[in-house]
């Protein structure tokens, strides 16, 4: 029995060792926390994550998994460069507040709740793009519609209301959306009559988050809805209603054409302090970007284990997404349409409220360590653009 108990209080004793050594040497490696979503727009950054060692072999840079879509060793030009702690954070404004409460230090999530935090004062910026596009409007089976053109008709003809619903007042789907229902004289709002009185053709219901959208639609409480990928892919599979218009073809006619919608955004804090890191990062996520493009069932493989969405649903779902590496000229002057466009809906109601799309471009984006990473990278994907 005594032989026993020493054996135990030495085994004790040895992991207590190994423990305290481990914890010693994490405390040598700058740490960094990154918030994302979890749904396909990032695809980014889990692609990276799981091309592992071979990523260093092309792009310089790699992760090394610690703990499964939580904890990574970052590596660049075979220096350990810091541990990643990867963090599910919910979507819309969940992310850009993690990053005002300090809970993660960067973050991956939509431009839109990200520009509106700081214009509040939230000491952010936006340090790179991710997507452009991926917003389709999808009505249930009932309806017939099956374009933009024929979906005005049959609201315009109808006896009712159509109730259509979003996920949330700042997704580009509902602000794109809504635009178009206005270039078409049809009128919309919460309340089935306007302030004016007037009877409106189109109800919008705030579905509070995009795991709403298919119980909503199954259960008849909306007639359609306006969301981002995987959801629109993933109503299809479940044949709860049918692809209708992808958004950025919606009236005006060009103007939501590659419209912005992830990004990654960064705490001012991280940035004066975690600089190297963040670049480094960043080198990563573009390299995922290159995966994407370049390896269609990489792309898928890395979706289908950190959305947990089904793979025929990811590869319908990806193909709508467009994935952006480089803040480039067609890249910023969408910015520029989008938040023109957060001004002109009175979204803007402080820091930035009144400014150009320049002043807005140098008081909310830091893109130096993105382009200071492209710089020392050889991207293929991006190779003749």
């Amino acid at each position: 029995m005594a032989r026993k108990t020493f054996l135990f209080l030495l085994m004790f004793t040895i992991i207590g060792f190994t423990q305290a050594a481990q914890r010693g040497r994490a405390q040598n490696v700058p740490e960094i926390t990154v918030g994302h979503v979890g749904h396909d727009h990032q695809l980014a950054l889990y692609a990276a994550a799981e091309a592992g060692p071979a990523l260093e072999k092309e792009y310089g840079v790699r992760f090394q998994e610690l703990k499964p879509q939580e904890v990574y060793d970052l590596f660049d030009n075979g220096k350990l460069i810091a541990r990643v702690h990867m963090i599910r954070v919910g979507g819309g404004a969940k992310m850009p507040a993690a990053l005002e409460q300090g809970q993660i230090e960067v973050g991956l999530g939509g431009l839109g709740p990200v520009i509106k935090f700081i214009d509040k004062g939230s000491p952010i910026k936006v340090v790179a793009p991710l997507n452009d596009d991926g917003d389709s409007l999808v009505l249930r089976n009932k309806l017939k519609a099956a374009s933009w053109a024929e979906f005005v008709s049959e609201v315009k003809a109808s006896a009712r209301p159509l109730r259509i619903g979003y996920k949330d007042p700042m997704a580009n789907a509902y602000m794109i959306f809504t635009r178009a229902l206005a270039e078409e004289g049809i009128r919309f709002g919460q309340e089935p009559q306007t302030a004016e009185g007037k009877s409106v053709q189109v109800i919008t219901i705030n579905l509070q988050g995009d795991e709403n959208t298919l119980p909503s639609m199954e259960a008849g409480l909306v007639d359609g809805v306006v969301v981002n990928e995987p959801m629109p892919s993933i109503l299809v599979h479940r044949k709860a209603g049918h692809r209708v218009a992808d958004l950025s073809a919606l009236p005006p006619a060009g103007k939501w054409k590659d419209h912005p919608c992830c990004v990654v955004a960064a705490a001012d804090k991280a940035l004066r302090e975690k600089r190297t890191i963040i670049k480094s990062l960043l080198k990563a996520i573009a390299a995922g970007g290159d995966i994407i493009r370049r390896d269609h069932d990489k792309a898928l493989a890395a979706e289908a284990k950190w959305t947990k969405t089904a793979p025929e649903v990811g590869a319908k779902s990806i193909l709508n997404v467009t994935y952006v590496i480089s803040a480039d000229r067609s890249w910023l002057a969408a910015v520029d349409t989008w938040t023109g466009l957060m001004q002109a809906s009175n979204a803007l109601q402080k820091n930035l409220k009144g400014k150009s799309a320049g002043e807005i471009r140098s008081l909310a984006f830091d893109l130096a360590p993105l382009n200071e990473a492209l710089a020392e990278m050889n991207l293929r994907s991006e190779k003749g653009k």
